[in-house]
């Protein structure tokens, strides 16, 4: 071996010595602050981190770098965060809140600081974390909250304009043309008018008829006092006040043997099945049956409301239970869109619960079940 060889094998050495110094220095000095600190590959694998990234979530090294930040990140959703490296393509840093939640549970809030470093070739994102206090937390979480507020009014206002438009426009051009061509029109057209004028009216009195309801059940204004109850005698009589379509085949009400009274909300009770009831007859054809079935258990009932319809689409059932909410397939049938939010809000009222099984062209089930206490004959 030559002195030159023995001179750069030497130089090689202490350059990888020199470089395993300074990792070890910036392990020390990133492991003793006091804020997280971790890198990210793609999709928001941990690719490293520090002791403080540990203490802050409870998970151990190891762990962590088997994660990606969708498991801590309550707010994580990999289309916004693919939208914050973009930024970072135009920016140097970019700082924000979000909510982490360590592996006990519990929730926190933080702020991130995130930027691009090159590490062997290739583009890794840096991040440094700071958890804040839980009276920032709460503020923020009460912002949040604020803004979601603010925008269900704002989808809500939208959509009530809708659904008033439709029938606003019916009246208004069937008065339109009364006013210009009511002398040239024959009796049965005149008639015809009026009544498009009629069901303009009184679809939307239906409407802010169910708006009023709707706000009472939504700030609990509504009396919630039990009282004994027949519920087949019950059902029997709302039954006989359903309007049924032409040629509907009658309600199917299935029923135990032996039923005893129970102590339920008469009151909160009848619009729950009236609304249930009522969509099964008007989404299902005059051939198909519609089920009524009563079943009791201890401490609670349940109601079952099973049609053979047009089903609700899987995209619709999220968000079926919402102010003027209706299946994306239902063509021109008329509603409001505002029933099964009325029923959601009174099953909850009572501290029920509902439940909905639908497939599109098979039919729907709902399942009501309400808490309730049997009342015994005191001789029994």
């Amino acid at each position: 071996m030559t002195s030159g060889n023995v001179t750069l094998d030497q130089a090689n050495f202490q350059l990888k010595v020199e470089a395993a110094t300074e990792l070890g220095f910036a392990n020390l000095l990133i492991n003793q602050t006091i804020d997280a600190a971790f890198c990210l590959g793609k999709n928001g694998k941990f690719l490293y981190v520090n002791d403080a990234a540990c203490r802050i979530t409870e998970y151990s090294r190891q762990e962590l770098l088997r994660m990606t930040l969708n498991d801590i990140d309550v707010n994580f959703s990999l289309d916004t965060w693919l939208e914050k490296l973009q930024c970072l393509e135009m920016q140097d840093s970019l700082t924000f809140k979000s909510r982490y939640c360590t592996k006990g549970g519990r929730i926190f809030l933080v702020q991130v600081s995130i930027n691009y470093q090159e590490y062997q070739g290739k583009k890794v994102v840096s991040a440094f974390v700071r958890e804040h206090s839980d009276i920032e937390l709460e503020l923020y979480q009460a912002l949040e909250q604020a803004q979601q507020l603010s925008e269900l009014r704002a989808n809500f206002v939208s959509m009530l304009c809708h659904q008033l438009r439709t029938p606003l426009n019916a009246v208004s051009f069937s008065n339109s043309l009364l006013k210009r061509h009511i002398n040239e029109l024959s009796k049965d057209k005149i008639e015809l008018l009026f009544d498009h004028i009629q069901t303009g009216v009184e679809q939307i009195n239906q409407m802010l008829d169910d708006i009023l309801f709707l706000a009472q059940t939504e700030s609990a204004k509504i009396e919630c006092e039990s009282v004994p109850l027949d519920l087949v005698e019950f059902c029997h009589d709302l039954i006989a006040q359903i309007p049924m379509n032409d040629g509907h085949k009658p309600i199917n009400f299935i029923f135990p043997d032996h039923c005893s009274p129970v102590w339920i909300n008469s009151k909160l009770l009848k619009p729950i099945l009236s609304n249930l009831l009522d969509n099964a007859i008007k989404y299902s054809s005059g051939e198909s049956l519609v089920d009524l079935k009563l079943t009791y258990k201890p401490e609670k009932v349940i109601f079952e409301i099973k049609d053979r319809g047009l089903g609700i689409p899987i995209i619709d059932q999220e968000k079926i239970f919402e102010p003027f909410c209706r299946g994306s397939n239902i063509n021109d049938i008329p509603g409001t869109g505002m029933g099964l939010s009325i029923v959601k809000n009174l099953v909850d009222l009572q501290g029920g619960e509902i439940k909905m099984i639908s497939e599109v062209g098979v039919g729907t089930t709902f399942t009501v079940i309400l808490p309730s206490v049997r009342c015994y004959d005191s001789g029994g």
